[in-house]
């Protein structure tokens, strides 16, 4: 336990205990999240924090780390010190969260402690503009673990729909065949964790028994594995349900069979199915992808895993030319 460090957010690997300095900008209470702690039924509470302007992250507070929500609440904006938080996976978003542990205490930092000092001071000099840029065979070279921002082209999405099934979409996806493939992109699960819900033999879908009480569903878009490239070298990262729902400008997967206007017959779903089509064409412009690797090496620095997920992407500021400029 003395050997834990404190981290900066943008380094995180899984599975690991950690201490950070973190602002909170964000507290959110899941009303339809109950889990039980020592009997009685609590809130799942999620925090929203950052060390970079910008650049947010999640902190799930579970068992007596709930108890903070009102310090927390009161002292929204602040800087706090966090400890043994442990850092894991998030299946669905494809993403890292630290989540509060048995051990976890956090102190809310005066504006006078040299620790908010240091933090402020970096925290003002970070912004999206100033995150670290690389090309692809710059990366894969160097070898570092986590953030950073490269400018790419798509060219593959694909969703894993059964164990040994996908459906690949690309510059040769016809406009009709994207179309006609969205009901596959999307699933209905737990409204809670997102598991796939099967359904029984009269078409009516299982409860999620980790869950329960909570019986609630919801469509998501499946996760997908997007294909990218930056001059001869190609990699596969994976992109979560909430981030493909944002390429598709935020229309929701149950809406896709709805009309815009009553008068017409365009659908979200051509909408949805069109975005992606000129996505994938071979004329698509690159995009700036903030992305989070994870490379683990053996003793020799040979990559034994890598591991690749969008964070974000920027399309409109490659237009722009704000990021060029700022090189």
């Amino acid at each position: 336990m003395d050997s834990i460090e404190f981290v900066e957010l943008e380094q995180l690997q899984p599975d690991v205990l950690v201490h950070a300095l973190l602002k909170v900008v964000d507290i959110t209470v899941l009303t339809e999240a109950l889990y039980s702690f020592r009997g009685q039924k609590q809130r799942k509470v999620i925090l929203t924090v950052e060390q970079a302007q910008g650049q947010h992250y999640v902190l799930v507070l579970w068992g007596p780390g709930a108890s903070w929500y009102p310090q927390l609440q009161r002292k929204k904006d602040y800087i706090w010190e966090f400890k043994y938080l442990f850092v894991q996976r998030n299946c669905l978003l494809e993403n890292l969260e630290l989540h509060t542990t048995p051990w976890s205490s956090c102190e809310c930092l005066f504006d006078d402690d040299i620790r908010a000092i240091t933090f402020k001071a970096k925290f003002q000099k970070t912004t999206p503009s100033f995150m670290k840029m690389s090309n692809l065979a710059t990366h894969l070279q160097e070898k570092c673990s986590g953030m950073v921002l490269i400018k790419a082209q798509i060219l593959e999405l694909a969703f894993p729909i059964l164990a040994a099934q996908k459906l690949v979409l690309n510059a040769h996806s016809s406009l009709k065949t994207i179309f006609s493939s969205l009901p596959n992109i999307v699933y209905t699960g737990c409204a809670k964790c997102g598991l796939e819900l099967e359904t029984d033999e009269n078409r009516i879908y299982k409860q999620c028994f980790s869950c329960l009480p909570l019986t609630m569903k919801r469509i998501y878009y499946r996760p997908a594995l997007m294909t990218i490239v930056d001059g001869g070298h190609d990699v596969c990262i994976r992109v979560g349900s909430t981030l493909i729902e944002k390429i598709l400008l935020n229309i929701s997967p149950d809406c896709l069979n709805r009309v815009i206007v009553p008068s017409s017959d365009v659908t979200y779903g051509m909408v949805a199915a069109d975005l992606l089509h000129s996505l994938l064409a071979v004329s698509a412009e690159p995009w700036l992808l903030k992305i989070q690797s994870l490379f683990m090496l053996d003793e020799n620095s040979y990559p034994l895993q890598q591991d690749f997920s969008l964070l974000d992407f920027y399309p409109d500021i490659i237009k722009q030319g704000a990021f060029s400029e700022a090189r």
